[in-house]
């Protein structure tokens, strides 16, 4: 199963604080929360498509760093049952080393993935990685397959745009660091791929957009857009419901080349071990 698959998790993707107004959502938010109050918070996820049901679970993780001052987020998938067995039991791990930046915000130093495959006992590896340097605005992507490097390249940052990987977005969201998302205003923010500068752009949708969509107006619904590869998707489209604590409830991801529209619901939620 390909990778994406995993990425509905990560598409839980930033708010602005989601200040609410009575026009797009009943849901009320609090104001923003220090990151340890989420430390040791786990997210479980259930991930479908079409009619076949629970053919991965994935998890999404915070805990302290080594390093006093780091986090170190953490992403997994696994799929499951005989999707299992013709995807050579294959695992995506996903880790994020971030900080706290000058601003206020977290930002990545490391964001790695492991995507791994087991077939008749041989384990095979696939790595990327991607190093974050503010000070000399650069992003250094490396390539690796079983421990060997395969592609290096440094790619520039611009230094009025610092970059974030998904895990980061994800955390300064879950800690409403970004401001506030209004209908008719979109939220516009720097990534990366492999190759070069990207942009996520996040839209607040309204009362009557997300009632035609049938969704739930007890949740906040956004549509978040970025490149077609990032998801290898035909569509660039991806709903994300979220609750009152900014917890995604579900996330679509539309148009998944190979499988249609791929969705993720939360099944399971761990309290941090600090509570806010």
């Amino acid at each position: 199963m390909k990778k994406q698959i995993v990425i509905i998790l990560l598409l839980i993707l930033m708010d602005r604080s989601f200040a609410v107004a009575a026009e797009t959502s009943t849901v009320v938010l609090t104001a923003s929360r220090p990151v340890n109050s989420l430390l040791g918070e786990t997210l479980t996820y259930k991930i479908s498509f079409l009619w076949f049901d629970k053919i991965a679970r994935g998890e999404i993780h915070l805990e302290a760093g080594k390093k006093n001052g780091t986090y170190l987020a953490t992403l997994t998938a696994k799929t499951l049952g005989i999707t299992a067995f013709f995807t050579s039991n294959r695992i995506e791990t996903y880790t994020t080393l971030m900080e706290e930046g000058p601003g206020g915000l977290l930002r990545p130093l490391l964001q790695t993935s492991d995507t791994q495959k087991t077939k008749r006992g041989k384990v095979t590896h696939r790595e990327t990685s991607y190093t974050f340097d503010f000070s000399a605005h650069r992003v250094t992507y490396r390539k690796r397959i079983n421990g060997v490097d395969e592609q290096g390249t440094v790619l520039p940052m611009d230094k009025n745009k610092p970059a974030y990987d998904f895990l980061t977005a994800f955390y300064n969201l879950r800690l409403k660091r970004l401001g506030a998302i209004e209908v008719g205003h979109d939220i516009k923010l720097a990534a990366f791929s492999r190759k070069g500068p990207e942009e996520i752009v996040i839209s607040r949708l309204s009362a009557s957009e997300q009632k035609k969509l049938n969704f739930s107006d007890k949740l906040l619904l956004c549509r978040v857009v970025m490149a077609p590869e990032t998801f290898g998707t035909k569509s660039r489209d991806v709903y994300v419901g979220f609750d009152a604590q900014v917890r995604p409830q579900f996330a679509i991801v539309k148009n998944v080349i190979g499988l249609g529209d791929v969705r993720g619901l939360l099944i399971q939620s761990t309290e941090p071990k600090l509570k806010q």
